[in-house]
């Protein structure tokens, strides 16, 4: 599970519903704990109450303990099938499933479990843990970028608390709901559902509520630059979270009003709201807010000019967001780098965190578009819905009266179809078969439109994603010279990697052209027979270059006297993009050879390096048109988008030959082709 989200803590700690006990953290804590002894040792481990115990023991350490809370919710959820609880197993599931999700753990599972909480709820009528279990799964959809789902989940549970006039969970729902907006960057929106949230919890004793409203709020008035409004909620969310003792809200708070501070340049003020935060964070599990914490320190030293200690933090927060696949984080530590390097003036180090800055703005600013869109759709067609259920009720007495007549004509249409079958069958035979033959034939259309536009998903995919980066990097570079921030004699030292960049974009660009030409009009095929040896020499002199950058050797072993019968230009760009595909996998210093075998009827061509290998499950999808689309890294970070062995497919076989490729993972692949010896009759 990739967390990739924004700051706002309430994404990432979103308390279950269950009841927040009135006690302390760690009072309660100790008073289940006595309480299961107790039951233990009466043997009472098959009870409903004991597994009430476990259940309850798991949520107060879902923050804390990843590990405690599995054993727990495995050992209640094992306890209450056996004794048919029902409740007991679907409060498992989801504590089980909650904490994977803010531990940042990837369990395929985490869905099935949340949707069998949510079927065991709905059976037993229990709606406080059915509402839970719509929460759960809409901070789920949250994480995985499902924006429309979870707005659909949060509605759905929101639906239940209006009928059944519950308070907190309503509460909890609406500040759900409008930190999902946050995430999509509709701050507006999410303020006023926010202060929506505060009014109901006047009618809520548990003052835990009000401060996570208010400090949520106090993020919120921050990043829309209202830093009074942001303060003051700060403070009476830090004093609220002091008496309840919920060090996790605390420590939140805590780096929020530091956060607040840095933006109006209290900076000392700042350092102890940091480190009151980070006293907190020991002995949390929250990955993400380390790292919101990390980045808050190297803000602070990089505003009191303590630049090489910014600079070290910021690495380190760098690297632990590219580890986690936090998109947001490595964005904002690639900007500090890049406003750190430009003042060092290491321009070749600027440069690439300007261009990682600049790649992930982006492409988040697209996807947050696209978000918003989804979310509007959602927000959308749950409105028409339910105008659709207020006027149902007033439909119905129309729709009975229709129905009648309706099925009055049914009946009437149903005699007349028969009447009209029986005299004239052989002509309504003859019309099913012609329809049979065209409902065939349009979903061989469907399927080949299919095919298309994913294909054409994929190569503006591959135009986007692969093409982009050396474009940008161009673009940065000459913006950098005609900006002055380098000399254009330093331009020579960026030439052999800009060379690079437009020689892997040329040879993406000439598959591409050759790939789409295929899709549309297929291969042209001009065989003659000509000599192998000879035109893998040319192929290797195009290719030696990039493998001199690598010290790869590439060896011609391939006879003489070797000749085959196929299109000369296709034959070329086979052996080209089987031979660039061994440089990008193998390592520097390694060997790349190419041997032909002769055969009955053919010549079998292969081409072997000592690389790193292919996995056998990427072996099994290799030559597959839906899933070979996609981009690769070879052991330089050379890219490569799977199109150049789709096109040595076809363009084989359609000069007669196959393609096949044996792999060892970590010793090397050969990749093998066969070319016929003479002209190959069709019949």
């Amino acid at each position: 599970m990739k967390c990739n989200y924004t700051t706002l803590i309430a994404v990432l700690i979103f308390c279950s519903f269950f009841n927040i006990p009135k006690l302390t953290a760690q009072a309660k804590k100790q008073e289940i704990l006595s309480k299961i002894t107790a039951h233990r040792l009466e043997g009472k481990e098959k009870d409903s109450s004991y597994i009430n115990l476990i259940n309850a023991l798991s949520r107060e350490l879902r923050y804390s303990n990843y590990d405690s809370v599995k054993i727990l919710s495995t050992e209640a959820l094992d306890l209450s099938r056996k004794i048919n609880y029902k409740q007991g197993q679907a409060k498992a599931l989801l504590t089980a499933s909650f904490s994977e999700i803010i531990a940042c753990k990837d369990s395929k599972k985490t869905l099935d479990h949340i949707d069998q909480a949510i079927v065991l709820s709905t059976k037993i009528k229990a709606d406080s843990t059915l509402i839970s279990a719509y929460n759960i799964k809409a901070i789920y959809k949250t994480y995985v970028n499902d924006y429309e789902g979870a707005y659909e989940q949060y509605q759905n549970a929101l639906l239940l608390c209006e009928n059944n006039k519950h308070p907190l969970e309503e509460t909890k729902l609406y500040s759900n709901l409008a930190t999902l907006f946050s995430v999509l960057g509709d701050n507006d929106e999410s303020i006023k559902i926010y202060i929506k949230a505060l009014a109901i919890t006047d009618r809520l004793e548990d003052k835990f509520w009000v401060g996570v409203v208010k400090s949520n709020l106090g993020f919120l008035y921050n990043k829309t630059h209202q830093f009074d409004k942001a303060i003051t909620f700060l403070d009476e969310s830090i004093q609220i979270f002091t008496e309840v003792d919920r060090k996790e809200w605390l420590a939140y708070a805590y780096l929020t009003k530091a956060n607040i501070l840095l933006n109006i340049n209290e900076t000392k003020e700042a350092l102890r709201y940091l480190d009151l935060s980070k006293g907190l964070q020991k002995n949390l599990i929250d990955e993400k807010l380390k790292q919101d914490l990390l980045l808050g320190y190297t803000k602070y030293h990089q505003q009191i000019n303590e630049l090489e200690k910014s600079e070290q933090l910021a690495k380190e927060g760098y690297l632990s967001s590219i580890e986690n696949q936090n998109q947001i984080l490595i964005a904002n530590f690639s900007e500090i780098l890049y406003q750190l390097y430009k003042e060092k003036e290491n321009q070749k180090e600027a440069l690439f965190y300007l261009e990682e800055f600049k790649n992930i703005t982006d492409s988040t600013a697209l996807q947050s578009k696209q978000n918003a869109l989804a979310l509007l759709n959602a927000k959308t067609n749950f409105q028409k819905q339910q105008n659709d259920l207020k006027l149902e009720n007033q439909r119905t007495i129309k729709q009975q009266k229709t129905y009648i007549i309706f099925s009055l004509f049914i009946v009437f249409l149903v005699i007349l179809i028969a009447y009209y079958g029986y005299r004239n069958n052989n002509t309504i035979t003859n019309l099913n078969h012609q329809l049979e033959e065209k409902t065939i034939t349009l979903e061989k259309s469907e399927k080949t439109l299919k095919y298309a536009n994913e294909t054409q998903e994929k190569l503006f995919s591959i135009i986007s994603h692969d093409l982009k980066s050396p474009i940008n990097a161009l673009k940065n570079l000459l913006l950098l010279i005609k900006n002055g921030d380098i000399e254009p004699k330093d331009f020579l030292n960026f030439v052999p990697k800009l060379y690079s960049d437009v020689d892997a974009m040329s040879f993406t660009l000439n598959n591409l052209l050759t790939w789409s030409k295929s899709q549309m009009n297929g291969f042209v095929n001009k065989p003659i027979s000509f000599q192998i040896h000879e035109k893998v020499n040319s192929s290797i002199q195009l290719l030696q270059e990039n493998a001199n950058q690598k010290k790869i050797t590439i060896i011609n072993d391939v006879p003489t006297s070797a000749q085959i019968y196929c299109d000369v230009n296709q034959f070329n760009l086979i052996v080209r993009n089987l031979v660039t595909n061994g440089i990008k996998f193998t390592p520097t210093g390694g060997e790349i050879k190419i041997h032909a075998s002769e055969k009955e009827l053919f010549w079998e061509i292969s081409i072997k390096d000592n690389g790193v290998g292919i996995t056998p499950e990427v072996l099994k999808k290799l030559f597959k048109p839906d899933s070979a689309l996609q981009s690769t890294y070879g052991t330089n970070k050379e890219k490569g988008t799977g199109l150049g062995l789709l096109l040595c497919k076809e363009m084989v076989e359609k000069n007669g030959g196959k393609i096949f490729v044996k792999s060892t993972n970590e010793e090397g692949s050969t990749f093998y082709f066969t070319m016929p010896k003479k002209l190959i009759s069709n019949n």
